[in-house]
């Protein structure tokens, strides 16, 4: 029997791609939210070395986006929000606003769409109440250029909403604090949403 459930999930899956309905719109919104995975944020001095690791818990991530397709390629413009606390004893939280420009490309017009995507815009991050073994790491609010990759598939609904599912890495250049310290904002994420035809 073992054999035979390659057999089974090909033929289960070319079954799914060609009865999934055809995309019947050009222009789309879309919106996502996902979770940031945990990892350290490395506080470092202006030569690179490793001043501090501050733990980071889990997050939210929220993405709003309009944009076009033009045959395998797609063009938007996305908003997005993170947000990330500090996972000590200590406290503290981050914050970064967003705004990109991203392109994609759908590997399949019809049915199921793997896509990989890039992007470049600015964000803003603050990073507030850092306070952790005697020493505030504090920024008001800094923007500074940023950038995504990822990858991802489309699910069709309808011929007019499809669920997507994605992997993305966002992030910013180095923020300095004081020409003292400088630490540079990274995050992946793992999303799910839906994009609307227009």
């Amino acid at each position: 029997m073992k054999k035979y459930l390659p057999l089974f999930f090909g033929a289960a899956l070319s079954m799914v791609t060609l009865t999934a309905p055809a995309y019947a719109y050009d222009s789309y919104i879309s919106g996502n939210v996902g979770w940031t995975l945990s990892n350290d944020l490395d506080i470092k001095n202006t030569d690179g070395t490793v001043v501090v690791k501050l733990p980071l818990k889990t997050g939210i991530n929220v993405l709003g986006a309009v944009g076009s397709r033009f045959e395998n390629v797609r063009l938007e413009a996305e908003a997005g929000y993170q947000t990330r606390d500090l996972d000590l004893s200590g406290t503290g939280s981050w914050k970064i606003l967003s705004v990109l420009a991203n392109g994609y490309y759908d590997f399949y017009t019809e049915g199921i769409q793997p896509y990989v995507t890039a992007g470049i815009g600015v964000g803003r991050i603050t990073l507030s109440d850092f306070f952790t073994g005697g020493h505030d790491y504090t920024w008001d609010g800094v923007t500074k250029l940023a950038y995504q990759v990822g990858a991802g598939v489309a699910i069709p609904l309808n011929k007019s909403i499809s669920l997507d599912a994605r992997y993305r890495y966002f992030a910013l250049n180095d923020v300095t604090n004081g020409n003292l310290t400088k630490y540079t904002p990274a995050i992946s994420s793992v999303l799910v949403g839906l994009r609307f035809g227009l």
